[in-house]
C-alpha cells in the first residue's frame, strides 16, 4: 500500500502533486515536537466506530494508532461506539475532551472530499465534515475556484495548489 501524502491521491495523478512527499517516519522529531507544544505525555480520547463506515478493521486500526501515539509518549483512551452513535458525535464536532476520530472516506473526484473537509465553512458548526477545524482562507479561495472551474489542467494545478498549502501547514 502507498503511504498517504495529502489531500489529493496519487490515484488522480492529474491532480496530484507529486513534489509532495510524506513526512518520514521520525518518533524523535514527534517527541519533540510535542515537548516545544508542552504536550508531552498528554492522554487523548479517540473515537472510533464499530463498524458500518467502510473501514475494514476500525478497531484494531485504531488500537494500532495508539500503539504508535504510545510510542512517542501519548497515551490514548479509546472510545467504541456503534456507527449512528459514533456519527451523531463525530459530525456534530469534537469537543475539546475528544482529540481523534477515526473515519474512512472514498470519493471519484477531488472536487469532493477536500471540498467537504478542509474549508473554514466546512466546520461542523456549519453542517460541514471539516472535524479537525483546518483553517486556511488561501486552501478555500483555491478550492472554491477549482470548483468552479471547467479547464481540467487549471483545476490540476490548483488541487495541486491546495495539496502543498496543506503539507506546509502541517507541523
Amino acid at each position: 500500500a502507498d503511504v498517504a501524502d495529502g489531500p489529493i491521491p496519487a490515484a488522480f495523478s492529474w491532480a496530484a502533486n507529486p513534489d509532495v512527499k510524506a513526512y518520514p517516519y521520525d518518533p524523535q522529531k514527534a517527541r519533540d515536537l510535542l515537548k516545544a507544544a508542552g504536550a508531552e505525555g498528554a492522554t487523548l480520547t479517540f473515537y472510533v466506530t464499530e463498524g458500518g463506515s467502510g473501514m475494514l478493521d476500525p478497531v484494531p486500526m485504531a488500537t494500532a494508532i495508539q500503539a504508535d501515539l504510545k510510542a512517542v509518549g501519548l497515551n490514548v483512551k479509546i472510545e467504541t461506539y456503534e456507527w449512528n452513535t459514533y456519527l451523531s458525535k463525530v459530525n456534530a464536532g469534537l469537543t475539546p475532551q475528544t482529540h481523534m476520530a477515526e473515519m474512512a472516506w472514498m470519493t471519484n473526484d477531488p472536487d469532493t472530499l477536500p471540498f467537504l473537509t478542509l474549508r473554514t465553512e466546512a466546520w461542523p458548526k456549519k453542517g460541514g465534515f471539516n472535524s479537525g477545524y483546518y483553517s486556511n482562507p488561501q486552501v478555500d479561495a483555491l478550492l472554491e475556484k477549482a470548483r468552479l472551474t471547467t479547464d481540467n489542467a487549471e483545476r490540476g494545478q490548483l488541487y495541486r495548489q491546495v495539496q502543498q498549502i496543506v503539507h506546509n501547514d502541517a507541523p
